[in-house]
């Protein structure tokens, strides 16, 4: 009797083994619950317009998130939170939100216009070669020589990226062109072969480089500064071109801004209030498209300058 007992027991206990060996009927599969990508709640700047050298917060809320990281010098974060920024230039700023289930991107665009407040008596001799902008205080700017102005707008003075004065070069002896004595110029040209770097060098430092560049070859360059409303979004941008008056086209606006992308950068552009800025390669090259996304509708013009 207890033999047979044993050898029920091994039967059994083989047999169990065998069940945990079968494979799950179909549907009783286990199922592994899915992680959702996190949630940017909230991701805005109390201001996006701001002045030269102003301040704006960034404030941020994230559900669900193992990582936050908010680039333009913010770094990771916690997942809500404020930070104070002062931009220099058109500026981006990403918050890239990861966990197991995937990442999200959330961006803000910040618009700094590129001018500073000056004293009425704006040009006048100061001891000072480089005065620091304030936004709270009025500015003397240096004494220059005969042939250079500043770009003014109001009672403002147009700056560069790295918050340098854009100083006009004119040359008394230079004349209008015609349209291929402007391309050829253009072609000859290296503007457009420097980079686009935010806080160093934007459109504002190519439209000067270019205008002065011109002056010096003896064609009559003048400086040209917009206001875009930016496509799907309600960010005002500042941007600055050129503009030449040619004898046998008119009125020409160039934007010679590089891409960084090792192409030539001369592109031509319609540029009227209302209508896109969406500019045209005047030299195209293999795989560079011909027309250029549009920077947005054109809300007016700050500055025609020559």
């Amino acid at each position: 009797m207890i033999r047979i007992l044993t050898v029920l027991i091994l039967l059994s206990s083989v047999l169990m083994g065998a069940c945990s060996l079968l494979p799950f009927a179909p549907g009783t599969e286990l199922m592994v619950q899915e992680v959702p990508p996190p949630q940017v709640m909230l991701f805005r700047a109390d201001q996006s317009n701001l002045e030269n050298g102003a301040s704006t917060t960034l404030r941020w809320e994230v559900t669900g998130a193992e990582r936050i990281v908010i680039d333009g010098g913010v770094g990771s974060v916690e997942a809500s939170g404020n930070v104070q920024i002062k931009p220099s230039g058109l500026s981006a700023y990403n918050l890239t939100a990861t966990n197991a289930g995937g990442t999200v991107v959330s961006s803000v665009i910040i618009n700094v216009k590129p001018f500073i407040k000056v004293a009425s008596t704006a040009v006048t001799a100061s001891s000072s070669s480089s005065p620091s902008p304030s936004p709270d205080a009025l500015i003397v700017l240096p004494k220059l020589n005969d042939n250079e102005e500043y770009v003014f707008y109001g009672d403002a003075v147009m700056v560069g990226a790295d918050e340098h004065y854009i100083i006009l070069r004119n040359n008394p002896s230079a004349r209008n062109p015609t349209w291929e004595q402007l391309k050829a110029f253009l072609q000859s040209d290296t503007t457009d072969k420097w980079s686009y770097v935010p806080g160093k060098f934007t459109c504002g430092d190519f439209a000067e480089r270019l205008h002065n560049n011109a002056e010096d070859a003896g064609i009559r360059a003048g400086i040209v500064a917009v206001e875009l409303q930016a496509p799907g979004d309600e960010v005002i941008v500042n941007h600055s071109l050129n503009m030449f008056e040619t004898t046998d086209r008119g009125l020409v606006y160039i934007d010679d801004t590089s891409s960084s992308q090792g192409f030539y950068a001369d592109k031509i552009v319609n540029v009227s209030v209302g209508g896109e800025y969406a500019p045209v390669s005047i030299f195209p090259q293999p795989g560079q498209m011909q027309t250029w996304p549009s920077m947005g509708r054109v809300l007016a013009f700050d500055i025609r300058q020559w």
